[in-house]
């Protein structure tokens, strides 16, 4: 008895992937990734405005806040882009429980509706233990406003919801592709977000010989904080080594150094009989980005067969587990003014020891063989530490006669009597005021206006010296961002290094006069000799 079972698949079932594109810019690049697709992913678009909504061709599309903003933008205002998501929940719900276990979320920082909705809609998706990934743009230096400022606070809200985050930095457009039009500098910023977010999801959804799949992604991404992708193609014998150098070198993300990563995605893909990957070329790839990481990092590799690729290779790096960089306000300190930079250092100082504790040393004044003692106070309790003294960890260094006179000897060896206790646990006292000076038994000299002179220059030297090395380093820094971009390490190597310097060269005006000898030479064989015969040689025909 034969028995025939039919099984009724289901159809158009949701993706697992989703590209969730949100605001104006975010929805613009969810439009571009539609048109040229990518494999095994849906799309969504999310705006408070319905015009750009209905000219959208993404055929999912969630209206944020219908009654907040009556169909309009958010106004440029994050706050009114935060309340229309939070209004719209219940749709933002429905759409993330539809099968959905990895989400991209795009967006253009700076704006309302994408600066305030996308954080929302990151913390829904990652409470549901959807595996959430942001690919944001930064605004242009050009945009002006607050738009910076919104980014920048959009970005530390954004960083707290989702898993991993690129951050792409419209700036770097111009650095590689030179003076765009508006149209074509948002046009790249598209193409840039495009290839950021369908290189990480072709590594999952796509089937490969070597496969990753969902679980390997996670284990990348889950909680990994900034990301640094980067896809590269190549020919030709060193197809290898070239493939993987461009996908490192990823000049549009806003950090493209992968030193200190300790997990990666990497996904090759060839052509397919003689043109498919060797082993020594994997090796290489493996190997390269090992040096580049700095460490013995994990990868993960996928590899796999393309026909259309023929004798090419084409290598996809995902990079994550890297220390977590916030990029600070510029301070402008007038150079002129040495308090100036002093208060500032000070400041820093101050602001880094916050609610931390304050490691105490007790100096020596003299040549002891008492050990160095310690004592932790907390700076939280102001109270129990106004009548004690700390050491300041700046020192100024006085210059003292090599002589110790006999008086100082015998007070030192009276000190050092006085000091040698069977418990070592003491606490310095704070110095408040002149009055204290009175208890303890210091010897005061005055000092010469030889001696003021003396320790002016040094504090003047050593002020000078570390500006000096505070210079050094951002020229230094500056020469590597260059050497980063392809129109930068172009400007170095057309540019003379004496023009980059700003060293004028005087222009010196060529001799008139003639180098003359009265010497001949002779050859034989190999051998350059005076002529024997020479009749000038020695000044005198006679």
């Amino acid at each position: 008895m034969k028995t025939n079972f039919e099984f009724q698949l289901p159809k158009n079932q949701s993706s697992v992937i989703k590209v969730l594109g949100v605001g104006g810019g975010g929805s613009n690049a969810v439009n571009y990734m539609h048109s040229n697709g990518i494999k095994g992913v849906d799309f969504v678009v999310c705006n408070t405005d319905s015009q750009a909504l209905e000219a959208s061709q993404v055929p999912v599309k969630i209206q944020l806040g219908a009654e907040l903003t009556e169909g309009l933008g958010a106004g440029s205002n994050p706050d009114i882009g935060k309340k229309a998501a939070e209004e719209s929940i219940d749709r933002i719900n429905e759409l993330l429980d539809s099968n959905t276990k990895m989400l991209f979320i795009t967006a253009g920082m700076g704006g309302g509706t994408g600066t305030g909705a996308a954080p929302v809609i990151a913390e829904v998706a990652k409470q549901k233990g959807i595996l959430t990934v942001g690919v944001v743009t930064n605004p242009f230096s050009t945009e002006g406003g607050n738009r910076k400022k919104y980014a920048k606070d959009g970005l530390v809200e954004l960083r707290k919801s989702v898993d991993t985050l690129l951050i792409i930095n419209n700036d770097k457009l111009i650095e590689v592709y030179g003076d765009l039009t508006l149209s074509k500098a948002f046009a790249k910023a598209n193409e840039v977000l495009n290839t950021a977010t369908k290189g990480i999801a072709e590594v999952i959804s796509q089937h490969l010989l070597v496969n990753i799949d969902l679980n390997d992604a996670r284990r990348v991404l889950q909680n990994s904080g900034t990301a640094v992708m980067g896809q590269s193609e190549a020919s030709g014998e060193n197809r290898a080594i070239e493939a993987v150098e461009g996908a490192l070198d990823s000049p549009l993300l806003n950090d493209n150094d992968i030193f200190g990563a300790e997990q990666v995605l990497l996904k090759i893909v060839t052509g397919p009989g003689d043109d498919e990957i060797k082993m020594s070329e994997l090796n290489k790839i493996k190997s390269k980005i090992q040096q580049a990481a700095g460490n013995d990092v994990n990868i993960i590799e996928g590899v796999g067969i393309d026909n259309d690729l023929e004798s090419s290779i084409s290598v996809t790096v995902i990079a994550t587990g890297f220390e977590q960089k916030i990029d600070k306000d510029p301070v402008k300190i007038n150079l002129s003014d040495s308090n100036n930079i002093e208060d500032y250092i000070t400041k820093e100082k101050v602001a880094e020891d916050e609610d931390k504790k304050i490691e105490i040393l007790q100096t020596k004044i003299f040549n002891f063989d008492n050990e160095v003692l310690v004592q932790e106070i907390s700076t939280s309790d102001e109270n129990n530490i106004n009548n004690k003294s700390f050491v300041d960890e700046n020192k100024i260094i006085f210059e003292l006669d090599s002589e110790i006179k006999p008086d100082h000897i015998s007070n030192a060896e009276l000190i050092k009597e006085e000091v040698n206790i069977d418990n070592p646990a003491v606490i310095i006292d704070e110095i408040k005021n002149e009055d204290n000076l009175s208890d303890n038994n210091f010897e005061k000299n005055d000092i010469t206006d030889s001696s003021k002179t003396e320790i002016d220059k040094n504090v003047s030297s050593i002020s000078n010296k570390s500006l000096e090395s505070r210079e050094r380093e951002e020229r230094l820094r500056e020469i590597s961002k260059k050497l980063r971009t392809p129109s930068g390490l172009t400007y170095l190597e057309e540019q003379p290094a004496y023009k980059r310097n700003n060293v004028t060269l005087e222009n010196v005006p060529k001799s008139d006069k003639e180098d003359t000898t009265n010497f001949t030479l002779e050859q034989n064989g190999e051998d350059i000799t005076l002529k024997k015969n020479n009749s000038f040689l020695h000044d005198n025909v006679d």
